[in-house]
Parts: C-alpha cells; structure tokens; sequence
C-alpha cells in the first residue's frame, strides 16, 4: 500500500501581525500594483502588501528583471523610489484596458 504524504500545516501569521494593502512611502501613497525601485536590486517591483509584526516592518512585492520576476520581501529602507508611471507590461496592460472601459462608458451615455 502506498503512504500518504504528510503536509505540513501552513505558516499563518500571528495575531499580533497586522498586513495592510496600503501605505504611504516617501510622501507617496501606495497600492497593490504601485511600481517601486528596490536599492541594491534589478528591475521594478510591483507592491502586493505592508506587514508589520512590531518588531520588523516589511513589504511584499512582485517583480525583478525581465524573465525572472519572482515574490520578495524587503525592509522598507530598502525602497528606494516609488515611481509614479508604471512601466512594467502587466501595469500597462491594466490601465490601458481601464482606459478604454471609461471612454467606452462615456460613449453610451
């Protein structure tokens, strides 16, 4: 007879933690998607989430350079710049088709 893989159970944060989708960052405000310059790494990062556990403080984000996004985290001295144009294609791709929903709804009224 063939075993059962054992799962680990998942790692939940604790109740203390608190994860917030918005925060502002050198006078910016930031949201998920907001493209930020990491110090000391490649490419824009898009923001996922802020976590603070009262001892450490740190931020979620997805990207990297071209071909090799992947999730990370980082300190938030860490941020360098928070870019107020999105440039990555997956950001672009976004606004473009929010644009074109707003001019269409525009257009029927």
């Amino acid at each position: 007879m063939r075993r059962k893989k054992s799962v680990p159970p998942a790692i939940r944060p604790n109740s203390d933690w608190t994860v917030t989708t918005e925060m502002q960052v050198n006078n910016r405000f930031v949201s998920p998607g907001t493209e930020l310059k990491i110090a000391g790494h490649r490419g824009r990062f898009r923001f996922i989430k802020y976590v603070d556990t009262g001892a450490t403080q740190w931020v979620d984000v997805w990207g990297g350079p071209k071909g090799m996004e992947s999730i990370r985290s980082f300190r938030l001295e860490q941020i360098k710049t928070v870019h107020s144009k999105n440039q990555t294609i997956t950001n672009l791709a976004a606004e473009y088709k929010a644009k074109q929903k707003k001019k269409k709804e525009e257009v029927s009224n």
